[in-house]
């Protein structure tokens, strides 16, 4: 007779499967010889015809004796994974594992009947049902909670919330402390006794929220989180509670959890350090407001604006007047909105123009550009306002050809009465550069021909073509 074997609803394979469940909810707190028994037990399910698949060869694998056995497979049994069909022979039968199985194990009444005692007697009038006593005796045999460390959890949590408290309520706190590796009745006093300790500081911090509420559970928890985790001391976490008050923010512990992560995750640890964040905040916030008013913008939220453009331009080197003068002055040029606003202080900064007396030496100059423009355009008998096309043309007189004042205001006179004067004016420009000539005496010598030449077609070759055009892409426009 084989030692193990499948049950009919468990599926032969020719390997050993073993199942999620049972990796996620019970080998994690399976005693590790256990764990072997079954796997290895597993194994020999999938070989039911081997002859090794007997006690012998199983004893003798785990280094266990044969009457050990059955306590092993007795542990599974209990959980629903196996059956022990025999104990003299032993024959062991595994079952599907499935959902079900979780926390189905089978409890003697009279193992806990002490235990049910003191805990019901914890809840008083409140009837601890048998579903929820299964989850206390789960902790004890799955999570190796000892039943002393349990009950002292339990009375720790009613001393705080009242006879009126849940008992998973005491099941979280239980597992949360199981995950911190309490699991002793020593481990549960410390942890009970370090608690007790930061009752002041959490008493001092609700105070400056103006709660007169009884310290919670959750309140010491949040309390370890702030100051053990991310590294605050207790007058930081006051002077944020004062300081959000100051401000008229509705304050309470998950509000308060909420600026401290914030904080945390900023690296801001220091009343000096968030203080100096908060006021350079509030600086953004009154620059982003003043550029919106200056463009006649409004917006309720002004976050994004201020991590998008306010910031950057800072980090320029404009400071708020200069934002402010450069935004009034869009506005008069109908520029009024946030990125044709950014468009004009990009290009300034590229200029090298980011503060106020750059800026007005800036348009100074500007203006004094557009009055020698005008003149120009007065000398064509252009009668209209300076556009960027005129300022175009006039950098590229001035700048690229080299051309004084003088000079294109004598061609602008050869030019006037042309049809389309201003094209005349640059292509007359265009070949005075060409020739050479950059001198008013020069050009009053140079001899005016009319453009008839008829266009000759060329055979350049594809490469040179292309050479033509990459050289093009080295000149600036």
């Amino acid at each position: 007779m084989s030692f193990c074997k499948f049950s009919p609803g468990y599926a032969n394979k020719n390997c050993t499967l073993v199942d999620n469940i049972f990796i996620n909810e019970f080998l994690p707190s399976a005693p590790d010889l256990c764990v072997k028994a079954y796997i290895m037990g597993l194994s020999m399910c999938n070989n039911a015809l081997d002859y090794n698949n007997t006690l012998e060869y199983f004893s003798k694998t785990l280094k266990v004796c044969e009457e050990d056995v059955v306590s092993l497979f007795k542990y599974w049994e209990d959980l629903g994974l196996v059956q022990v069909l025999s104990t003299n022979p032993i024959e062991v039968r595994y079952l599907p594992i499935n959902a079900s199985n979780v926390g189905a194990k089978k409890f003697k009444v009279d193992k806990y009947a002490d235990f049910n005692i003191q805990i019901q007697e914890l809840f008083g009038k409140r009837m601890v049902m048998p579903n929820e006593f299964s989850e206390f005796y789960n902790l004890i045999e799955r999570k190796h909670l000892a039943e002393p460390a349990l009950i002292a959890i339990t009375k720790y949590c009613v001393d705080y919330k009242g006879f009126n408290l849940s008992p998973n309520y005491v099941l979280t706190v239980a597992k949360d402390w199981v995950r911190e590796g309490i699991l002793t009745y020593e481990q549960v006093e410390q942890k009970i006794s370090e608690l007790g300790m930061i009752d002041d500081k959490m008493s001092l911090i609700l105070s400056a929220m103006g709660s007169k509420r009884k310290v919670q559970i959750e309140d010491k928890q949040l309390l370890n989180k702030w100051m053990d985790a991310f590294g605050f001391e207790l007058n930081v976490i006051i002077y944020v509670v004062k300081s959000a008050k100051n401000k008229k923010r509705h304050m309470d512990i998950n509000v308060l959890d909420e600026i401290l992560t914030k904080y945390f995750e900023l690296r801001l640890t220091s009343v000096e350090e968030i203080e100096s964040y908060e006021n350079n905040k509030e600086n953004l916030t009154h620059i982003a407001s003043t550029v919106n008013k200056e463009l006649g913008l409004y917006y309720e939220d002004l976050s994004k604006e201020i991590d998008t453009y306010v910031v950057t331009w800072l980090n320029m080197g404009f400071d708020e007047t200069t934002l402010k003068t450069i935004a009034d002055n869009c506005f008069k040029s109908s520029v009024r909105t946030l990125e044709g606003f950014n468009n004009i202080i990009l290009k300034l900064f590229k200029l090298g123009i980011n503060n106020l007396n750059a800026y007005n030496e800036y348009l100074s100059d500007s203006f004094a550009t557009d009055e020698t423009i005008k003149s120009v355009l007065n000398a064509l008998s252009i009668n209209r306002n300076v556009n960027n096309m005129d300022r175009n043309f006039y950098q590229v007189w001035t700048s690229d050809w080299g051309f004084t004042i003088d000079v294109i205001l004598h061609g602008a006179a050869l030019s006037k009465g042309k049809n389309n004067a201003m094209q005349y004016l640059n292509k007359l420009l265009s070949n005075w550069h060409s020739s050479g000539l950059k001198t008013l005496d020069k050009v009053k010598d140079y001899k005016i021909k009319e453009d008839n030449t008829t266009f000759i077609h060329n055979n350049y070759t594809t490469e040179q073509i292309k050479s033509l055009i990459t050289n093009l892409d080295e000149v600036e426009v």
